[in-house]
């Protein structure tokens, strides 16, 4: 999730110069330390969570010593903010920035010699004094959860669990690696990591009115979902997507070719649906002989058309090019030898005519190949090729060779 850097004073805590917060609205507690009143300092802390009903934010801070030029004076708060709950701090980082602090009464990671003394925070839930039933204590809290019950979302991942003595209670671990794109494929995840289920570690707290909360979510195998992970499986994904068979068409746009896919397949998920994009994506994650010509050809491609893509007889594009009095229509397949082109009068029909026209014939160019197409090809403007010469040469860049051919003939 997003960070926000926060500037702490002796009295108040500063999201911004119109929002401040009285340090009893913080997890910290009034009187428990503090500050030194002659240090400006500022934090940067890591948003990990918001509950809406309470304005209650969740933050963990990242850089004790931020750079006063990134606090927002004028920021204005998107929901409001009523409390302010911090994860575990840096006992030395926080403490060089204190006159006094009382270490039980404080959210701060111990040591292991000093959790012999001093249980983890937090110790117990304060309950009105006139509560005749002895204050709940918070505990840790360890459970399995299924992997597939999770939803997914911005930053983060988050369920209910249900135990024999309380309703449902909702958790949330932040991860933000994690997209509500991600959701539909939680499952793909799941098997990535060999694992059905993951294991939540969280503290279980009561508020004041003694009803239970859980807080603090944790995950090893949440935490483990990162962009490496994400890259990989991306790259599985492309790779049988350039793999695709469906031989009832010859053209798709990105959208359609995407939503043949279920909506929890890995494709619609992962890939990009925008056609520059997805030829972009491509020309990362596979070695491919004519990247230079593909490369070249999506910067001539008119804006605003739909890049359209081919299956047959192997994954490419069809490019479009306006020329001054002629319709351009450039296949280019992966690691192919030439690029075909078709061109036809401007004058001669409408762009969308045009384009039923070149389907038929790419139709036809797959039926016959290409020997058999030029023999028997009966197309009304010119069908043209142009070469990829020395591409794999060490010595000889035949690239600019084709680019001249090639601009030639988009007049």
């Amino acid at each position: 999730m997003a960070d926000l850097v926060l500037k702490p004073t002796v009295d108040a805590l500063f999201l911004s110069e119109e929002l401040a917060l009285p340090w009893s609205a913080t997890n910290l507690g009034e009187g428990t330390f503090r500050l030194r009143p002659r240090e400006q300092f500022f934090w940067s802390a890591e948003m990990t969570g918001y509950d809406r009903p309470t304005g209650t934010l969740s933050l963990r801070i990242t850089d004790y010593e931020a750079d006063a030029h990134e606090y927002e004076a004028e920021r204005r708060a998107k929901a409001p903010v009523h409390f302010i709950t911090f994860a575990p701090l840096d006992r030395e980082k926080f403490c060089a920035q204190l006159l006094f602090y009382r270490l039980g009464e404080l959210p701060i990671e111990l040591t292991k010699e000093e959790e012999r003394y001093d249980p983890p925070y937090p110790t117990e839930v304060l309950k009105p004094q006139s509560a005749p039933t002895p204050e709940p204590v918070a505990r840790e809290l360890v459970f399995s959860f299924p992997f597939t019950d999770l939803t997914l979302g911005d930053g983060y991942a988050e369920g209910r669990y249900a135990t024999a003595f309380f309703p449902p209670l909702p958790f949330r671990i932040g991860n933000r690696h994690l997209l509500k794109e991600f959701h539909p494929i939680r499952g793909y995840f799941a098997r990535q990591l060999r694992r059905q289920t993951v294991d939540v570690t969280c503290t279980l707290g009561f508020d004041a009115a003694g009803d239970p909360f859980l807080h603090r979510a944790q995950s090893p195998q949440v935490a483990s979902i990162d962009d490496r992970l994400v890259e990989v499986l991306r790259a599985r994904t492309l790779h049988r997507f350039l793999r695709t068979e469906l031989p009832d068409r010859n053209l798709f746009t990105p959208e359609e070719l995407l939503c043949s896919y279920p909506e929890d397949d890995p494709v619609r998920c992962l890939l990009p649906t925008d056609g520059q994009a997805l030829l972009e994506e491509i020309l990362r994650e596979q070695s491919v002989r004519n990247a230079p010509q593909l490369s070249h050809l999506v910067m001539l491609h008119e804006r605003g058309q739909p890049l359209r893509f081919v299956l047959t007889p192997r994954f490419g594009f069809l490019f479009f090019v306006r020329g001054e009095g002629m319709h351009h229509f450039c296949l280019e397949l992966l690691d192919s030898h030439a690029t075909y082109a078709w061109s036809l009068p401007r004058e001669s029909g409408t762009l969308a005519t045009h384009l039923n026209t070149v389907t038929l014939e790419i139709q036809q160019l797959n039926a016959l190949g290409r020997s058999g197409y030029r023999r028997s090809q009966t197309f009304d403007g010119a069908f043209w090729t142009v070469r990829h010469e020395h591409v794999t040469s060490e010595f000889v860049d035949g690239f600019p060779r084709w680019k001249n051919r090639l601009e030639e003939g988009l007049v």
